[in-house]
């Protein structure tokens, strides 16, 4: 008696990745211009650490510098689209 083998299907197409509206991509491409990623050593291991406009977290030992330390200037609540 012989056994059958069953054939493996192939795996589904993967779905396209959906593209947002031309309005939506400007305020992103606007946001990320003005952030810049930024190097120092850790305040608590020494560790290299990098972070973005100047707020960091260390994974090594999870030492984060305060807030106001930051080169930019925080978005406040009423600056995020509510809708």
């Amino acid at each position: 008696m012989t056994k059958s083998r069953k054939t493996a299907e192939p795996a589904p197409a993967p779905e396209p990745e959906p593209v947002p509206c031309p309005d939506v991509a400007a305020t992103a491409a606007a946001f990320l211009d003005g952030q810049q990623i930024t190097t120092t050593q850790c305040g608590l291991c020494g560790t290299e650490i990098a972070g973005v406009n100047g707020r960091y977290s260390c994974g090594v030992c999870g030492w984060t510098n305060p807030w106001w330390e930051g080169t930019s200037t925080l978005p406040g609540a009423t600056d995020y689209d509510q809708g």
